[in-house]
């Protein structure tokens, strides 16, 4: 009888392990799958540095079992990100402190000369999302979600071609603070709070709205913006 009981635990015991190891093998390959695909725009232009703060996270074995356990990727969360994704640019940005992403609700987001080098597009393609999301995550916990109304976009995109100023992006037009140069020498623009929807802590999947948000914001501002950029392209 007792020779029974050990048989039914050892066989017990063997079936939970290879259970076990059929999550560990499918949570490698998802892993394997989101690391080697082809990598978009941003991480292109990744520089020495953001390279390798990326593959030292990746050695860490946190970083694994956050993959799995990141609250971005329910119901709410994703529901606040992605909705009215048809009629918006959507574009993220991770930062480290709360206060830093309060911030950015109440005065807008700073960027140096290029917007895209800290903000990236998602769309509803989940396994774009989650790629951008397992790639940036370490840059801190705060996701802050910027929406352009696709309306604003296609006019001031259209009002830069008239002007010849091509080598613009409508994200230096959408600002409402006069940009200026940082210790670096580098051009800081400061997109309109108006275009910053909120944060979510992608831990804890807590949603942080912004009250002035308005993705169809259009302020006088943006226009002597465009006259600003045509003078200093003719300089």
């Amino acid at each position: 009888m007792v020779t029974e009981i050990l048989v039914v635990v050892f066989i017990a015991a063997l079936l939970g392990y290879i259970i076990f190891l059929h999550i560990q093998l499918a949570k490698k390959n998802i892993f394997i799958e989101s690391t080697v695909r082809r990598p978009s725009g941003i991480e292109k232009s990744w520089n020495a540095e953001e390279m390798m703060r990326f593959l030292l996270e990746m050695k860490k074995v946190s970083y694994y079992s956050s993959f799995f356990t990141d609250k971005l990727f329910e119901e709410k969360p994703m529901r606040f990100l992605l909705e009215n994704e048809k009629d918006v640019k959507i574009y993220i940005h991770y930062t480290k402190e709360e206060n830093d992403a309060k911030n950015i609700l109440k005065e807008g987001f700073r960027f140096a000369d290029s917007f895209y080098k800290t903000a990236l597009p998602v769309t509803n393609d989940k396994l774009d999302l989650l790629i951008k999301h397992n790639g940036r995550k370490s840059f801190g916990k705060y996701l802050i979600i910027l929406c352009l109304s696709d309306k604003i976009v296609d006019h001031y995109s259209a009002e830069l071609n008239k002007k010849g100023l091509k080598s613009y992006f409508v994200e230096n037009v959408l600002t409402v603070a006069p940009p200026f140069r940082n210790e670096n020498a580098d051009i800081v623009y400061q997109l309109s709070n108006k275009f910053v929807k909120g944060f979510i802590n992608y831990q804890t999947g807590e949603i942080t709205r912004n009250p002035d948000y308005d993705p169809l914001y259009d302020s006088p501002v943006f226009e002597k913006n465009l006259e600003l950029l045509k003078q200093k392209n003719l300089n």
